[in-house]
Formats: structure tokens, sequence, C-alpha cells
């Protein structure tokens, strides 16, 4: 039988989920790593998929939101799959941010389960490596394109791929400001300028 709450090395926030779950390299993700979320974030996925309209306009942001979300929760709800689990947040928490607060909890309390956290809120991602290091254990907290660069650590996709893809996600997600920019680069040590427009790199 699946172990359903075990817990693997990355844990993503639904953010992050419906942003890698919207490219191309989304089926080789699937393949190739185990991830985990919280029960908070597989329920604000849900809301997603029942609140925005699977027919709205194609580029619209409700589109990307519920195709995303949509293809994000088909992995975890799927019982046979043991390389999708999710954690229980206890005690839950509520509110706009209540996925990112959700994911910071779950490293409180099993910093030692946890080699990435995949979120896009900056603020959130240094207060998770303040977690990190206050319990003296291994891990850092990423933006969600740095799930896409593991695939290219793992030679599972070419450099030029990878860097359309991350082009792709950032123009999805529309990521596009300075501040964007410069977080989601943080921790990828790959130069793609030879396949993206400046405006799309640090």
């Amino acid at each position: 039988m699946v172990d359903r709450d075990s817990r693997h090395p990355v844990i993503a926030d639904s953010d992050a989920l419906i942003s890698v779950a919207n490219t191309s390299l989304w089926p080789c993700i699937k393949d190739n790593f185990n991830l985990t979320t919280t029960n908070v974030c597989q329920q604000e996925l849900n809301r997603h998929v029942k609140e925005k309209s699977e027919y709205a306009r194609e580029g619209s942001r409700e589109k990307w939101v519920h195709d995303g979300s949509k293809a994000a929760l088909k992995p975890f709800e799927d019982e046979s799959n043991p390389s999708f689990t999710i954690a229980t947040s206890v005690p839950r928490p509520h509110g706009s941010d209540a996925g990112e607060i959700s994911i910071k909890q779950e490293i409180e309390q099993y910093p030692e389960k946890y080699t990435f956290a995949v979120l896009m809120d900056q603020a959130g991602r240094y207060s998770i490596n303040r977690v990190f290091d206050e319990r003296d254990a291994y891990g850092v907290a990423v933006a969600p394109p740095y799930l896409l660069y593991l695939l290219h650590k793992k030679e599972k996709c070419s450099k030029a791929n990878f860097c359309q893809v991350c082009g792709e996600l950032l123009e999805g997600e529309g990521w596009t400001s300075y501040e964007s920019i410069q977080a989601v680069w943080e921790e990828i040590p790959v130069d793609c300028s030879d396949y993206l427009s400046s405006d799309l790199l640090p």
C-alpha cells in the first residue's frame, strides 16, 4: 500500500506547482521527481479549479490558474502514485497566505526531511531559509524555476529547453518585473542569454 503521508526532499506550494504544471516540462517533472505539498496547498489548488473557469479566454490569468491547478493536482490525487505526497499541516493556517504558511510550518516541524522548499514569495523564502539555519538543517528555499533547473542538472532536458521553458514560465505567470526576475534567477547558475531576451534575465 502506498504511504501517502511520506515526505520527499522537495516541497512546493500551490503557486509554484501551478507555474511549473503549466509548462511543457511538467510531464518530465512528474516522471523524474518526488514532490510533497501540504493539504492546505492541495485545497488551494482544488479551490482554483472550482472557482476559475476552464472556458476562460486563452492566455488569460484565469485560464492559466485553472489549467495549472488541474494539472498540478492530478499526480497528488493519484492514490497509486507514491512520488507525489501530501503532508498534513497542523495547526491548519487560514487566510490568503495559508499555503505558504503551511510550507513554513511543515519545515519548522520536520526540517530534516526537506532539501528544497519551492515558492515564489521572496519574503517567504527568506523566512524559510532562517528556519533551516536556526535548526542547523541543510536546506534552501528557492523560486519555482529551480524545479526546471533540477531537471536540467539531472540531464533530463537540454540547456536550451531549460532556458526557453523558464521564459515560458516567467511570461505565463507575469513574473517579469525587475524584482521578480532578480528573485527567480537567484539560485540558478545557468547563463540563458543565448536563449532569452535581456528583459527576462537578471
